[in-house]
């Protein structure tokens, strides 16, 4: 499934959609280049939760935050975790049996931690301001049906 938003609103509006259809205990992997609006996503994701996505930091020196909205979120950012073996040693990987949704920025560079159905969000920049996102299932994870309009 791919999509192209035109704004920062936009991919949060795209993120928000997604969370109404996203089922809880969901991991989900946002993967793209330093700037490509992985925490921008986060925040339009929790938006759509009915968390204020100005309370949605990135987690880059905490490793992770939890916020409550109609599901709960974990985000994490797995950017400064040296290898996977530093993921297993917080103890992150316990996030995936608490429930709510588990969001990692940078989740590729844990792949061989995470649970064997999830969902990648690749998201490319094209231009200052245009972004080309894609959801992939890994797994048995069965993508979403939304409909996404600016």
């Amino acid at each position: 499934m791919q999509f192209t938003t035109h704004a920062q609103s936009e991919t949060m509006a795209l993120a928000a959609t997604l969370a109404l259809a996203i089922e809880d205990s969901t991991v989900i992997s946002l993967d793209g280049t330093l700037g490509a609006g992985k925490s921008v996503f986060v925040r339009g994701f929790a938006m759509g939760l009915g968390i204020d996505p100005d309370l949605v930091t990135s987690p880059t020196f905490t490793l992770w935050q939890t916020y409550q909205g109609s599901k709960t979120l974990h985000h994490l950012d797995a950017y400064r975790l040296s290898d996977v073996n530093e993921f297993y040693d917080i103890g992150a990987e316990e996030l995936f049996e608490m429930g709510g949704v588990v969001m990692i920025e940078w989740g590729q560079r844990i792949a061989e931690a995470l649970p064997r159905d999830y969902l990648t969000i690749q998201l490319q920049v094209i231009d200052q301001t245009t972004r080309w996102i894609e959801l992939i299932a890994a797994g048995n994870f069965q993508l979403p049906n939304i409909t996404f309009t600016r």
